[in-house]
């Protein structure tokens, strides 16, 4: 699968790989929300599928922005309109949104708020299962509509490109990049924060990446014109009067901000664990096989403790010297 600037699923990966950027925006956006008393952030991925699941034609203005130059489509009816309970914890649960348009193509449209490891393969692989799981008994190849996934992210993906923030991927060949291989498969993905920065885009989806990233920002709204995200932006009102739904995206923005905490405990325990292996390495090196002794007062240390006893090491002449 090519983009129409070609780039490799490593070089997206990598762009994972720049977490404090993406944490901090994420942090950010969280407390901006925590500042407003009314309203609810359309980059809660709640509140996004019951906006738009609400609201078909939305949706299809939406779509066809992003998609944008191709032909428009219609979204005709949404496939999983549903909120489950369970669906509101895990930072890797993924509330999309599954369409069928009038032509009978299948679209997974996705708020992703936050980056998670092996982003692109999951991507790839919704989408190919949408296409795989067209076709029923007695159905031949002929009947297969494309499947298209269009990811809107909140964080930077391709970070070696900030001069691009629209991406269209379909199968083409590596060489001659115009020769197109159908277009059964199709990957749309709009960077937002580089979009809102760049400005380049067409007026609608311009529209919409504001919508997306500040629809609690009155100013920044007054100056929209697009009617469809006008449109919007009054629902979200109407939205917040739902106590149900206000309570949900609540519960939701709070699992994601439990799952940071939780991989940020991961990092700082993993660290010390590292940290205490290297130096019961570095003593025995020195002075021979640690003790029972020893390798409890490693397993129980405090960050500071292994700090310290590392630099004890470099003078130390016997192990007790070290643990003064």
């Amino acid at each position: 699968m090519a983009s129409s600037n070609p780039t490799s699923t490593e070089r997206a990966a990598s762009g994972l790989a720049h977490s404090g950027v993406q944490q901090s925006r994420f942090k950010a956006h969280t407390q901006a929300r925590g500042r407003h008393v009314h309203g609810l952030s359309l980059c809660n991925d709640v509140v996004f599928k019951a906006l738009f699941s609400r609201h078909p034609h939305l949706l299809s203005d939406l779509i066809n922005a992003v998609r944008h130059p191709a032909a428009p489509i219609t979204v005709q009816r949404i496939l999983n309109p549903t909120i489950l309970p369970q669906d509101l914890e895990g930072k890797h649960i993924v509330l999309d949104i599954l369409a069928e348009d009038v032509d009978g193509q299948r679209l997974g449209i996705e708020m992703q708020l936050q980056p998670f490891r092996h982003w692109p393969q999951r991507n790839v692989y919704g989408v190919a299962r949408s296409l795989a799981g067209q076709l029923k008994a007695g159905q031949g190849y002929r009947d297969l509509k494309p499947a298209i996934g269009i990811s809107l992210l909140a964080h930077d993906l391709f970070t070696q490109y900030p001069a691009k923030a629209n991406w269209h991927f379909t199968l083409r060949d590596s060489q001659y990049p115009q020769i197109q291989l159908d277009q059964v498969l199709q990957v749309h993905i709009i960077e937002l924060h580089k979009a809102e920065a760049l400005r380049e885009l067409p007026e609608p989806l311009l529209a919409w990446t504001a919508c997306l990233l500040n629809n609690l920002d009155e100013g920044a709204m007054n100056a929209i014109t697009h009617p469809p995200v006008q449109e919007a932006l009054t629902h979200l009102q109407t939205l917040y009067s739902n106590e149900e739904l206000r309570l949900m995206a609540e519960r939701r923005e709070q699992a994601l901000v439990d799952a940071e905490d939780m991989l940020d405990q991961a990092r700082y325990d993993g660290e010390q664990k590292g940290q205490a292996q290297l130096l019961a390495r570095q003593l025995e090196h020195k002075f021979g096989p640690l003790s029972s002794y020893y390798q409890a007062r490693l397993s129980r240390a405090s960050a500071d403790q292994l700090h310290n006893w590392s630099l004890s090491l470099l003078d130390a002449r016997c192990i007790e010297s070290v643990f003064i």
